[in-house]
């Protein structure tokens, strides 16, 4: 059993997000093949021992079940990712919780070690790439957040960007490293699959 994951003293909960629509993919990413079964399987593989609990957050609980794990399901699904992270984020039991999507398949440790620590006077901590990219869907949420996600969603707004101007958040540079990828097309799927030495879909 490894030590887990702990911001300010305490643990914190995992949330893999797996509610998207994968609209550029055309298949479901979550359900993609990968080395351990499946993406979200892939994920949870390297993630889930450093978490007190486990959370996927997902739009319908059928294609799920097979996880035996935790399903949230979204409060409006298809309304992006803000309802999602919310959802999930009430009904976890720590004030702080990592915060994947499932379209990022490989984790660098020392880089998700990094953001746990700047979280930990904050109430948002994400990674910023050196052109300026914001990852909120790579991110450590305070349960803190909430009252404004409450009032963004009120006021029909349903993008994560806006949170951050309300927010405490602390950026962490994710610099030049090539292992932060997302697999958005096909093309970047089958990067991954080579990557992997996996044989490629037909």
């Amino acid at each position: 059993m490894k030590d887990l994951f702990r911001c300010n003293g305490q643990p914190l909960s995992l949330i893999v997000l797996a509610g998207g629509s994968s609209r550029r993919m055309q298949w479901d990413k979550a359900l993609l093949l990968a080395p351990e079964g499946t993406i979200i399987e892939h994920i949870l593989k390297q993630l889930e021992e450093r978490f007190d609990e486990v959370l996927i957050s997902v739009s319908s609980r059928e294609k799920f079940i097979f996880l035996k794990r935790r399903l949230i399901v979204d409060e409006k699904p298809g309304e992006g990712p803000m309802i999602g992270i919310k959802t999930a984020l009430q009904a976890s039991k720590n004030e702080k919780s990592f915060v994947i999507a499932c379209d990022i398949p490989d984790i660098d440790f020392g880089f998700l070690q990094r953001l746990i620590r700047e979280a930990e006077h904050s109430d948002i901590a994400l990674p910023i790439s050196p052109e300026g990219r914001q990852e909120p869907l790579f991110a450590v949420y305070a349960k803190a957040v909430l009252p404004e996600m409450e009032k963004l969603l009120d006021e029909g707004i349903l993008s994560l960007l806006p949170l951050f101007e309300r927010c405490v958040v602390q950026h962490v540079s994710i610099g030049e490293n090539t292992w932060f990828k997302n697999l958005n097309t096909r093309k970047d799927y089958e990067d991954f699959l080579k990557q992997k030495n996996m044989p490629l879909p037909d």
